[in-house]
């Protein structure tokens, strides 16, 4: 999601602009001729065209110059641009006269707003298209209706007041009878678009303090069409007309409902499963948000109405809304919406501040209801028990402002509703605001705490650590049918029996595309029409394979379905949280190579992120599986045969703690390669080092902590190995080899004297911190987009072993964010 998916129709139906509160008008040519070109002593820039695309480059450029600048203060792209359009407008650059008159003549500004009121129409459209009212309403809870009524009626009764209060020292456009009404109205709406814009940016989309925020503030979203009600009954001139207009526009969104959605609906149905949309219907809906447009204008309301009916009533998320967004929202958000800050900072002066006195109060007015709007979400939070800091980081974020107020401030200008001065303070108020908390927010919200208040003090989660008669807890991931044969197939391995049954939660991940709001929900198959955008056949596929297998299995196997539709850079939050609440030992993630062929490049490498996000901030184990497919699952004559690669570490542990629990199951077969490593000491490597450093105390008390880390580790991998072959002494499926190395090479060896004939190999992530032995490194070393397997796991998957033909399980006991 790279932009914001709320709509405002609040402000988008005022009185239609008369030609006294309009702009002035320039007489000029009718012809828009290309230039002569330069040669001929014609100047480019007296022509309309060359003057549109030097408008459009500058705006561009600027933005994202001053992008780039203030990014590492993780300021959003759309206060940037406003920023450039500021820049290029009269109250910086255009200050001087000649560089004003060649950028922007008033006789070729007609283009601008052209292109700029249909940047806004798309932008409305796409914003439409994205908002899934339904989805959110059904799963806003109590706290999220107290906290947005809360966050929006305090502020807004806080500016009413005060705008009556000091009606005498305010600018003489809020001291009409009702504007003031408008203004505080808007104020104290948070739009849900603007706030999953800025978590977006700040990557707390899937984070939980970023789901009660999205929650919280669909309520603004509602409580506006209210206002939309009050003010189209006031913008007619008498009763009939009113009457007509609102007719009208209640008419064209009952054709919407029951005429347009039923086809965009048969075109969903005719589309293959997996697919994308014919291109024609494509095109056909994007030019449908233009007749849209023209027809809610030509019939008394908003030219931005039309989009904002059509974006509604638009199915989202794949195959439809997913590919509309695809295809429209990189133009319309990076060519088409720059033109619209552009005409704002053209429109923006600074110098019409000339009034302080009134501009000051106004600020100050605003202020103060930023802050009433703060306290009523922190008060309202801190009253169902949240922490203090989530509650003050929920104030900060419902506080955020972004391009639906700037589209609803444009218009109000250019209706006349405000003065040059008003918008001036309102938009620099809202950069301003919106610029304090951002940064603020990112200091705040650590990595460390997003798994709720007692993180620090809660105990990483472990299979060595699961008691033998708990149910075992596991998380799976899947991205797609291929992957469910080979996590079955390794869940029947891991030997559920009836003291220690498999809890598995199976969570289908989908990439959020064409909505604005992620999705963490149980899949319940009866009741998936509640959530249009789990529909998907895929997933009854899935989840159905899983059910299948509960059913049939040789022991008992309870499967918890789970559907995530969210950005594949901060899906893992909600998985590290769910294994913090389920006390889940182990998290089981496809190998994002196996993907390329089904995703292609781009997601494989957002794969591959998202496995790396989970080694980094999960509390327990995490499980990479690379799957070659070399096997069918066949509960009836079910065999496994496995190979753990036991070196030592926590990691590889891990793996023979794994293995201990798949010994018990008769049908799997286990080979233990324990390679016990002659390692230097530290003070043995070289005694011309040791006489050197004799002086340097600290180095010699760093190494020899490292030395007793060392010790310890090795003495923990010994007492393990020790009592799993105590454990299965009788076992005759448990096979145990062991070999001592002196090199890597040694080690590589002794690895590839195993057999190809093993179902799957598991070995873990990382070796010691202060390992070395006698040779070069290994060849896996050099490898750098390999790293989540680490150096054995690199090498195991790579074609000099098997012909790259080995089902492998990576395994890597995670600690959260240091």
């Amino acid at each position: 999601m790279d932009h914001t998916s709320s709509i405002n129709a609040t402000s988008l139906i005022l009185p239609k602009p008369t030609m006294e509160a309009d702009s002035k008008f320039v007489c000029g040519s009718s012809e828009f001729d290309s230039t002569r070109g330069i040669f001929s002593g014609y100047n480019p820039l007296d022509s309309i065209f060359p003057t549109f695309i030097l408008q459009l480059l500058a705006g561009i450029v600027v933005s994202r110059v001053i992008y780039l600048v203030l990014r590492p203060l993780r300021q959003s792209k759309i206060l940037c641009s406003v920023l450039g359009g500021i820049i290029l407008g009269p109250s910086v650059m255009g200050l001087n006269m000649k560089f004003r008159e060649a950028l922007f003549p008033p006789i070729d500004m007609g283009l601008l707003s052209t292109f700029s009121i249909l940047g806004v129409m798309y932008t409305l459209f796409i914003v439409s298209v994205k908002t899934d009212y339904k989805t959110l309403v059904c799963r806003a809870g109590r706290i999220t209706w107290v906290i947005g009524f809360a966050g929006t009626i305090f502020p807004w009764i806080t500016l009413t007041c005060l705008f009556y209060s000091y009606h005498d020292y305010l600018p003489p456009s809020l001291q009409l009878k009702f504007i003031p009404f408008f203004v505080a109205s808007i104020l104290s709406i948070t739009f849900f678009g603007v706030v999953a814009f800025a978590l977006d940016e700040l990557n707390l989309l899937t984070s939980e303090l970023g789901q009660l925020s999205l929650s919280s503030s669909i309520i603004g979203d509602l409580l506006q069409w209210f206002f939309v009600i009050t003010v189209a009954s006031l913008k007619q001139g008498d009763t009939t007309q009113a009457v007509a207009a609102f007719a009208s526009t209640f008419i064209i969104i009952l054709i919407c409902i029951y005429g347009i959605r039923p086809a965009l609906l048969s075109i969903i149905k005719k589309t293959p499963q997996g697919q994308a949309v014919d291109e024609f219907y494509v095109v056909l809906i994007l030019l449908g948000a233009s007749v849209m447009g023209f027809v809610t204008d030509f019939v008394g309301s908003s030219i931005a109405y039309g989009p904002i009916i059509l974006g509604f009533i638009i199915p989202g998320g794949p195959p439809l809304g997913s590919i509309l967004v695809e295809k429209a929202e990189c133009f319309v958000m990076e060519i088409l919406l720059p033109l619209f800050f552009i005409r704002i900072g053209y429109e923006l002066d600074v110098s019409s501040l000339r009034n302080w006195k009134t501009s000051v109060v106004l600020v100050c007015i605003i202020f103060v209801g930023y802050f009433a709007k703060f306290l009523g979400v922190f008060v309202s939070s801190i009253s169902f028990k949240l922490r203090p800091r989530t509650a003050f980081l929920l104030g900060l974020i419902m506080n955020n402002k972004g391009i639906i107020e700037f589209i609803i401030y444009y218009r109000w200008k250019k209706y006349g509703v405000l003065d040059e001065e008003t918008f001036a303070v309102m938009i620099l108020s809202s950069l301003a605001i919106t610029a304090f908390i951002a940064p603020l927010t990112e200091r705040l919200y650590k990595p460390r705490v997003r798994l709720g208040p007692n993180n620090r003090r809660r105990c990483t989660l472990a299979i060595q650590t699961t008691p033998c008669t708990f149910q075992f807890h596991v998380i799976t991931c899947v991205h797609n049918e291929e992957n469910v044969n080979s996590i079955i197939s390794l869940l029947e391995a891991s030997n559920p029996t009836e003291i220690s049954p498999i809890c598995v939660y199976v969570i289908h991940l989908e990439e959020l595309t064409g909505n604005a709001a992620p999705l963490l929900a149980p899949y319940i198959a009866k009741k998936k029409k509640i959530f249009m955008r789990t529909d998907s056949p895929i997933s009854d596929h899935i989840f159905t394979a899983f059910e299948n297998y509960s059913g049939n299995s040789n022991g008992p196997v309870i499967v918890r379905p789970f559907i995530m539709i969210a950005p594949y850079k901060s899906m893992h939050e909600n998985i590290c949280m769910m294994a913090q609440e389920k006390l889940t030992p182990l998290i089981i993630v496809p190998y994002h190579e196996n993907q390329r062929h089904i995703h292609g490049n781009r997601v494989t490498s957002l794969i591959r992120a998202f496995n790396t996000n989970l080694q980094t901030y999960a509390p327990c184990t995490v499980g990479i599986l690379v799957d070659r497919g070399t096997r069918q699952m066949n509960t009836s004559s079910f065999s496994y045969n496995v190979a753990v690669i036991f070196i030592g570490g926590e990691d590889d542990r891990e793996a023979l703690a794994y293995a201990e629990r798949m010994s018990g199951h008769v049908d799997v077969s286990l080979t233990i390669l324990r390679v016990s490593l002659h390692i230097k000491k530290q003070g043995e490597k070289d005694h011309t080092n040791k006489g050197k450093n004799k002086g340097k105390s600290k180095e010699a008390e760093k190494e020899k902590e490292e030395e007793e880390a060392m010790e310890m580790e090795m003495l923990m991998d010994d007492a393990l190995y020790d009592e799993f072959k105590v454990k299965n002494i009788s076992n005759a499926c448990v096979v145990c080899r062991e070999v001592v190395a002196e090199s890597n090479a040694q080690v590589m060896d002794a690895i590839q004297s195993l057999e190809a004939n093993y179902d799957l190999v598991m070995v873990g992530r990382s070796r010691y911190p202060v390992m070395e032995l006698n040779d070069i490194e290994m060849p896996s070393s050099r490898s750098k987009n390999n790293e989540p397997l680490g150096l054995i796991g690199d090498a195991l998957v790579s074609t000099e072993f098997y012909q790259g033909w080995l089902s492998l399980l990576v395994l890597h006991r995670c600690r959260g964010p240091r």
